[in-house]
């Protein structure tokens, strides 16, 4: 998880057809800009993600096999650990200037928003934002930084713990305490 905790603080530094690059931009550069600002709040963060999605993506093969009560506390204590992360370390990117750069639609639901993050003395990063429309609503689901998908690495490493814990799902969600 610490690997996963790493690419979480990434998060902070800042998530087909051409309806949908304008709006999906528009929820990262909201985003960033009031990251940058020190403005951006752990439950404005929580209604930017789309936690249910992640959450699933997360727990793979896994989600079959547990009750809706096990998924809800999974998917809550995952939220913390987002909360948390972000609380403990969104001071290291206030003042930085993080740029939308475009965007690739790959359906009018479904965009990857890439941006462009500045901070001194530090060299610029890009970072990539895996953003969904559902039910109207825009939200991020994914961040690539350094190469790394937040999602997919959050996936592998749930994927071990439930696998050495023969599924239990609370060894996951222990882990992500």
């Amino acid at each position: 998880m610490l690997r996963t905790a790493l690419v979480s603080l990434a998060v902070l530094a800042v998530a087909g057809t051409a309806t949908a690059g304008p709006e999906a931009e528009a929820l990262i550069k909201n985003a960033a800009s009031e990251l940058a600002a020190g403005d951006l709040t752990p439950d404005e963060l929580t209604e930017m993600v789309d936690s249910h999605a992640i959450a699933s993506f997360a727990l793979g093969r896994h989600k079959a096999s547990i009750d809706d009560v096990a998924f809800d506390q999974f998917k809550s204590a995952f939220t913390g650990f987002l909360e948390q992360t972000f609380s403990d370390h969104a001071h290291r990117f206030e003042g930085a200037t993080i740029r939308v750069t475009g965007s690739n639609d790959r359906s009018a639901r479904d965009s990857i928003v890439t941006t462009q993050v500045s901070l001194p003395g530090v060299a610029p990063e890009t970072v990539r934002w895996r953003v969904l429309n559902r039910d109207g609503e825009w939200k991020i689901v994914d961040v690539q930084v350094q190469g790394l998908w937040l999602a997919i690495e959050q996936r592998a490493q749930v994927a071990a713990v439930l696998d050495r814990e023969n599924g239990r799902i609370d060894a996951a969600i222990e882990a992500l305490g």
